[in-house]
């Protein structure tokens, strides 16, 4: 199933570090559209920013952002152009100590579904919202 199959495209773009701010912005409008809770809809925020954060410093310094929405669901496609990255997800929170590992850790608890394609090529996160 390609992104345009989930849902009604509401915003796609192409950010680097500059424009991080731009699509917590425009999440926080697609998920209030949607009727998401404030709640909800500032969680679904911070796990995408830490996608896209991480997709921009560890791939390739740009990340394409597609944002699809209705029925009561938000879906949020992160993709980078970098190597790859393990897919594994800590079942536990990373030690303070550790340089990595949160932020994935962290997507995985604060939306309803995650999903990730990886391979030498770039990354592909698609992070999911759905109103309860």
């Amino acid at each position: 199933m390609n992104d345009s199959d989930r849902g009604t495209l509401l915003s796609t773009m192409r950010v680097d570090g500059s424009g991080a701010a731009e699509v917590r912005h425009v999440v926080a409008a697609a998920a209030e559209a949607i009727g998401l809770d404030r709640a909800a809809a500032d969680r679904f925020v911070v796990a995408v920013n830490e996608v896209v954060i991480n997709a921009i410093r560890h791939g390739g310094g740009i990340a394409d952002v597609t944002i699809n929405g209705d029925d009561g669901r938000l879906l949020v496609t992160v993709v980078d152009f970098g190597p790859g990255l393990s897919t594994d997800v800590p079942t536990e929170l990373p030690s303070a100590d550790q340089t990595n590992g949160r932020g994935l850790w962290l997507t995985h608890h604060l939306c309803d579904d995650v999903t990730i394609d990886s391979s030498p090529a770039g990354t592909r996160v698609r992070l999911a919202a759905t109103v309860n």
